[in-house]
C-alpha cells in the first residue's frame, strides 16, 4: 500500500508494504508502512527541519489516526531500551550508565512475562523475527560506523 505524501508528515524514505514483514504480525497487521521524513510539527519554511519516523496504520478503509510519529532520537533510545530489556531477560544484567539510567520492575511475575514475551518474538515467526531484525540493525550500525565514531 502506498504511503500518503500529502499529509503533514512528509515521507522522504519509505518502507511500503511493511505489513508483509511486520515480525510475528506479518500479513495480519494494520501497520502498512514506515517512513522517515519531515515532522508534522515543522513549519514548511524552516531552515533546520525536524526529522521524524512514522508508523502508518490503515484500517482497511482509511488511514488511521493511530498512526504514530516520533522524533528519530527517541526511536534510537527506544531501541536501546529494548536491547537493555533483552540483555536483562537473558543474562540478568541491567545496562546502565550516567545518561542511560534504567530500572527494572521488582515484580517476578512481570519479569517472567518479559522473558516469555521476548522468547515468543524470537520463535514465532521463522523468517521475520526479533533476532533477524536485530541482526539487520547490527549490520546497519556497522555500515554507519563513520557517523558515530569520533
Amino acid at each position: 500500500m502506498d504511503i500518503p505524501t500529502h499529509l503533514n508528515h512528509r515521507p522522504i524514505i519509505k518502507w511500503e508494504n511493511y505489513d508483509k514483514v511486520d515480525g510475528r504480525f506479518k500479513n495480519n497487521t494494520d501497520a502498512q508502512g514506515l517512513s522517515v521524513g519531515l515532522a508534522q510539527w515543522n513549519s514548511p519554511n524552516e531552515d533546520e527541519p525536524d526529522i521524524s519516523v512514522k508508523v502508518w496504520r490503515h484500517t482497511g478503509e482509511k488511514w488511521s489516526r493511530q498512526s504514530e510519529e516520533i522524533p528519530v532520537h527517541r526511536l534510537v533510545d527506544m531501541t536501546r531500551l529494548l536491547c537493555a530489556a533483552i540483555l536483562y531477560a537473558e543474562k540478568g544484567e541491567l545496562l546502565t550508565e550516567e545518561s542511560f539510567t534504567i530500572t527494572s520492575s521488582q515484580d517476578d511475575f512481570l519479569l517472567g512475562k518479559l522473558k516469555k514475551g521476548l522468547k515468543k518474538e524470537v520463535e514465532k515467526a521463522e523468517e521475520v523475527n526479533l533476532k533477524l531484525s536485530l541482526r539487520r540493525l547490527a549490520e546497519n550500525l556497522g555500515q554507519l560506523e563513520f557517523y558515530y565514531k569520533e
